[in-house]
C-alpha cells in the first residue's frame, strides 16, 4: 500500500527477495566499517602513542651512549695494553726460564 486511508484501489509493490537480501547485507556491512572505523583509529593512536614512547626511550639511550662511550673507548685501550705486557711478561718469563735452565747446567 502506498497511501494509506485513502480511498480507491490499493496497490502492492513486489520486491524481490535477492534484493531485500542484498540491502540487508549492505546494510550489514555498514554498520560493521562504521563500528570497525574507529576501533582502527584507536588503534592507530595507541600504535602512535607507543612509537612515541620508543623514540623517547632510544633518544634517552643514545644520550646514556654518548656518555659511556668514552669509557668504554678507554676500557678498550687499556685491554690492548694490559694484552701488550702480558706477551711482554710470558717473553721475559720464558728468556728467565731459559737462562736459569742454562745456569743450572753449568753449576
Amino acid at each position: 500500500m502506498l497511501v494509506p486511508n485513502s480511498s480507491g484501489v490499493t496497490r502492492s509493490i513486489n520486491i524481490p527477495f535477492f534484493i531485500v537480501i542484498f540491502f540487508f547485507f549492505l546494510f550489514i556491512a555498514n554498520i560493521y566499517f562504521l563500528v570497525r572505523y574507529p576501533l582502527r583509529l584507536s588503534e592507530i593512536s595507541n600504535l602512535d602513542r607507543r612509537v612515541y614512547q620508543l623514540n623517547d626511550v632510544i633518544t634517552r639511550n643514545d644520550n646514556d651512549l654518548k656518555v659511556i662511550d668514552p669509557s668504554i673507548k678507554k676500557t678498550d685501550e687499556f685491554e690492548a695494553t694490559v694484552k701488550e705486557h702480558s706477551k711482554i711478561i710470558e717473553e721475559i718469563e720464558a728468556l728467565y726460564k731459559s737462562i736459569k735452565d742454562k745456569r743450572a747446567g753449568r753449576i
